[in-house]
């Protein structure tokens, strides 16, 4: 009987965290934050309205400060072309493949970079490009290097020469 009634719970418990977060459960402050998904919200996939919820979650503990700096940072998101979030989007997903040892020596070193004065990082940054930049052909530009020709070989002299 025991294991029944918990092998109920945990289907129905599967079956809840599946179905997502339904617009009821969430606060009335979030639901305000997030009033203008309410038509769609029993459309949207169950991980985008946790995605969703979550984030009504951060912004309502957000100060004017922070929420005007988000606003800003959106304003600027929303203005870059399609291309560029695309983009934008690869490189975080790659960034989020990384093992979390590699993810947290890129945190380290953008923390570092990002301390620096605006002097040190252009030198940096030069540096950078001068060397290639991790790719391309060290004038800066990100374009590849072209491959050196190889020498030919010498011509086999003929016989009687």
């Amino acid at each position: 009987m025991k294991r029944a009634l918990l092998s109920l719970l945990l289907a129905w418990s599967a079956i809840a965290l599946a179905a997502g977060v339904e617009w009821s459960q969430l606060s009335t402050d979030q639901r305000s934050v997030l009033r203008n998904l309410e038509s769609e919200w029993p459309n949207l996939p169950s991980d985008r309205r946790q995605q969703l919820a979550d984030g009504a979650t951060r912004w309502l503990s957000m100060d004017d400060s922070q929420r005007a700096a988000a606003r800003d940072r959106f304003a600027q998101w929303r203005a870059l072309p399609p291309e560029k979030r695309a983009e934008i989007r690869r490189r975080y997903d790659e960034f989020r493949a990384l093992p979390p040892e590699e993810q947290a020596r890129i945190r380290a070193t953008q923390q570092r970079v990002k301390g620096m004065t605006p002097e040190k990082r252009a030198e940096l940054m030069q540096r950078w490009r001068d060397t290639g930049g991790g790719r391309g052909n060290g004038d800066g530009s990100g374009k590849p290097e072209k491959p050196e020709k190889p020498e030919k070989p010498p011509r086999p002299e003929k016989p009687g020469h």
